[in-house]
């Protein structure tokens, strides 16, 4: 498949895991070396179609930064590599605890299938309010940041009520911050501006535990801070 069309499939693409869009884009970008012209406007468009992927922003501001466009494209995938926080939450969680996710707010979330696969003995629920009930398991509700700040994360709308929902019944709230999804503020900042209404720009500090495996940071290439339709 050409390069452009390997693109316009990522930009497409819908209800996918932000880090295996980000991994594809690198794949294909990495052969932007000889066109920074071409690398810039090809991120502005991708970020367009999908604001809310912090992975892409993260991904994205390396390329542009990158003195070797080539090689750091392929150190992007390299540390988007496995499945850090599920192996973190694997190991975290309670045995035998009830668990939910509320999902990455860029979607195609796949925390809550994957914990059923990794760990039999855990109760996947697939509605947040199933943990409201009293039991003796422990119960956990797992909030995936789509993407977040030094002190903010963004979620799907709803989601500082589930927390305080969750809370009022004695559930345990984590927040999990996968590799990428922590953004320096001023792209942090960026990335909600674009993101719109809908999605809630969330106190990190809601949550009592932060599952954080593997924090890998970024530059803030100026590239990509400009206003919604200043690019």
């Amino acid at each position: 498949m050409h390069p452009i069309e390997r693109l316009r499939a990522v930009a497409r693409a819908r209800e996918v895991d932000q880090a295996l869009l980000a991994r594809e884009a690198a794949s294909v970008l990495g052969s932007f070396s000889g066109d920074p012209l071409g690398l810039v406007t090809s991120c502005r468009r991708l970020l367009d179609r999908h604001p809310s992927a912090a992975v892409l922003w993260w991904a994205f501001a390396r390329l542009l930064e990158a003195g070797d466009v080539r090689a750091e494209a392929r150190a992007i995938q390299d540390d988007l590599e496995g499945s850090p926080a599920v192996t973190a939450l694997s190991l975290d969680l309670p045995d035998g605890a009830v668990v939910a996710v509320v999902p990455d707010v860029a979607g195609g979330s796949e925390l809550g299938s994957m914990l059923n696969s990794w760990r039999d003995d855990l109760v996947v629920a697939h509605d947040p309010g199933a943990l409201h009930v009293r039991r003796d398991e422990p119960r956990v509700l797992l909030v995936e940041a789509g993407a977040a700040g030094p002190e903010r994360f963004l979620a799907p709308e709803g989601s500082e009520d589930e927390v305080a929902a969750a809370k009022d019944a004695g559930v345990a709230v984590w927040l999990v911050i996968d590799v990428g999804r922590r953004l320096p503020r001023a792209l942090y900042e960026a990335l909600v501006r674009r993101s719109g209404p809908g999605p809630e720009d969330v106190a990190i500090a809601v949550a009592e535990r932060v599952v954080e495996p593997r924090h890998v940071g970024c530059p803030v290439p100026p590239e990509l801070l400009r206003a919604p339709g200043g690019w």
